[in-house]
């Protein structure tokens, strides 16, 4: 049996009929929602009409349901200036989204107060570790208070709001510090504009895009 390839075929046709474009099977580009997917955490609860029981309630350490909107919405407006595109969710996440980048924006409480600090958590998907190493490079220009150790609970490595994205850059949750703790929240409440400020440098670093700069850092 004689066997032709596509582009035999092609020739074939061509002298029969006409013109055959030969199918290009080269992959695309994944189709993004958006750049960037940021969440406030624990904003919009107690809603247990669209939330489970087990999380509903939640409304993290006192203050942190008031502290997290404003630096995701500084953060979120800054980015859209720079042409970023952006979608900015509250605590509820009702369906997966495809982004490069997802932000998951956080404020820790402890029952010993001054009993932590800043943290970042992330899943074992595509550059999430680098990306928070770099994340605490730039913080720490700033904030003069420590680290935990990166995924240092379970709530950091398995957050609910992973499973809720496709990220081809860095799933991040961001603990920006302990509100517990009276040093670390007067400092918090005074520099969110600055976390905000280096959320959204950090975020057109990792993207390549946008040139947002870096901000001063504020007095120690």
């Amino acid at each position: 049996m004689m066997r032709l390839s596509l582009s035999g075929v092609c020739l074939a046709f061509a002298l029969a009929l006409g013109p055959c474009v030969v199918p290009s099977y080269a992959s695309a580009e994944p189709v993004y929602d958006a750049d960037v997917l940021i969440q406030a955490g624990h904003e919009g609860r107690p809603d247990c009409a669209v939330e489970p029981a087990r999380l509903c309630n939640n409304t993290g350490a006192v203050g942190e349901i008031e502290l997290t909107p404003v630096v995701a919405d500084a953060t979120a407006r800054m980015l859209r200036a720079a042409g970023i595109s952006v979608i900015r969710k509250p605590a509820h996440i009702e369906r997966t989204y495809r982004v490069r980048d997802a932000l998951f924006i956080h404020f820790d409480g402890s029952a010993q107060p001054c009993g932590s600090s800043a943290s970042v958590g992330y899943p074992d998907v595509a550059d999430s570790r680098a990306a928070a190493q770099q994340w605490k490079a730039l913080y720490s220009k700033g904030w003069h208070f420590g680290f935990e150790p990166d995924n240092f609970t379970s709530g950091l490595h398995e957050y609910y709001g992973y499973k809720h994205v496709v990220v081809a850059d860095a799933a991040l949750l961001v603990e920006g510090g302990e509100l517990t703790c009276p040093a670390q929240a007067a400092w918090l409440h005074a520099h969110a504009d600055w976390e905000a400020e280096s959320l959204a440098h950090f975020l057109s670093l990792r993207l390549h895009k946008g040139n947002i700069p870096d901000p001063a850092p504020p007095h120690r």
